[in-house]
């Protein structure tokens, strides 16, 4: 009974330290997996980011490339983007 225990917390271990390791490696080498850019140019231009004190998400803003007239408004949470009018975006 004690060596089957043992077996069990073993393997809750090797699981513990085994997943996160093969979770990680599914990462791209920049970190982020953007989507493909057609003829490989973008916008690479570096967005405004507004910082806010912990446990509020920061926010990052830029106009959209090839479409003007529009604003782009990101946050570092699972949301999705919101693509707002701005007349200040000129193309």
């Amino acid at each position: 009974m004690k060596q089957r225990v043992t077996r069990m917390v073993a393997a809750a271990l090797l699981a513990l330290i085994a997943v996160p390791t093969v979770a990680g490696c599914s990462q791209e080498k920049r970190g982020t997996a953007d989507a493909p850019v057609s003829g490989h140019r973008g916008d690479d231009s570096p967005a405004n980011v507004t910082n806010f004190p912990d446990h509020y998400a920061n926010i990052a803003t830029k106009c959209v490339a090839g479409a003007p007239g529009f604003r782009a408004f990101v946050t570092t949470r699972d949301a999705a983007p919101i693509i707002m009018a701005d007349a200040s975006c000129k193309g």
